[in-house]
């Protein structure tokens, strides 16, 4: 009974290792595949709320000009997402402050819009952008002070279900440089809907999701007028405990159990044909 032994031990080792790969994948706050390898950017849209939200757009020369600017990836992701495409929908021009914006996701409001690149603000929409970068271009809500407020998230993952945010705002100082400062009492939002969540004097949240899917988390304030923060959460599902069974080929892990089944079989045939010799 060795040889049967020693491919039993084999056999429980292979289940083993074959084991290890088999998990419940995490929830994460990526950004997504870069999909077939095309280079590509996100794009989020807002006119007081979210229109889009880290859209993974193509990243092509769309104006012309022999640059990948952020002109053109609003020009890709109105085409690609609003009714009508950019024809309809955006509008950009030449004025004392570099290429600017004149129509944004159907809105046409004057000097009222702003846009940022990985979270810092763009001088013009001619500036030259590369693949992975996150363009965020919004309408003001409040055209006389235009008080909104830019804000974002920085993100740390905790653990399978929940997700640890800081949320700040962006501003100037009294020498108009740029500055950052935590947002407290902001309500988390889960795809639109309040949570009992709020930031605290840190500006630091935790939001736990744990239904399958894509899902835009962001934030309101009451007392701020925020242009409203966007992160990705991706809930993946939980594979079954038990896989279910299938007539159809073997392959991968099932691979290794029939053979493992059938060198333990064969074993101990041999073995059996041995006493009866």
């Amino acid at each position: 009974m060795k040889k049967v032994k020693t491919l039993a031990a084999a056999a429980a080792a292979i289940f083993t290792v074959t084991s290890l790969f088999t998990f419940a994948l995490p929830l994460s706050a990526d950004e997504g595949s870069k999909g077939d390898g095309a280079a590509e950017v996100y794009v989020t849209i807002a006119n007081g709320e979210l229109m889009l939200a880290r859209e993974e757009v193509a990243l092509t020369d769309a104006d012309g000009d022999g640059k990948l600017t952020v002109n053109d990836a609003l020009i890709s992701a109105h085409d690609k997402k609003y009714e009508g495409g950019a024809a309809a929908g955006y509008g950009s021009a030449e004025t004392d402050y570099g290429l600017s914006l004149t129509k944004l996701w159907g809105v046409e409001n004057g000097s009222g819009y702003g846009y940022c690149v990985n979270d810092v603000s763009a001088m013009s929409l001619a500036d030259e952008i590369k693949a992975g970068d996150h363009i965020y271009a919004y309408v003001y809500t409040d055209t006389k002070n235009f008080s909104d407020t830019y804000s974002y998230f920085d993100v740390t993952e905790t653990d399978e279900s929940e997700v640890t945010l800081t949320l700040k705002a962006s501003g100037y100082d009294e020498n108009w440089a740029p500055v950052t400062s935590p947002v407290e009492g902001a309500v988390i939002t889960v795809d639109g809907v309040k949570t009992d969540v709020t930031t605290d004097t840190e500006g630091k949240a935790t939001v736990r999701i744990t239904k399958e899917g894509r899902h835009i988390v962001s934030a309101v304030s009451d007392s701020v007028t925020l242009i409203p923060p966007v992160c990705i959460v991706n809930v993946a599902a939980e594979p079954s405990v038990t896989p279910p069974q299938s007539t159809s080929p073997a392959t991968g892990s099932g691979v290794y159990a029939l053979a493992v089944a059938a060198l333990i079989s064969a074993a101990v045939g041999m073995t059996s044909s041995r006493r009866r010799g």
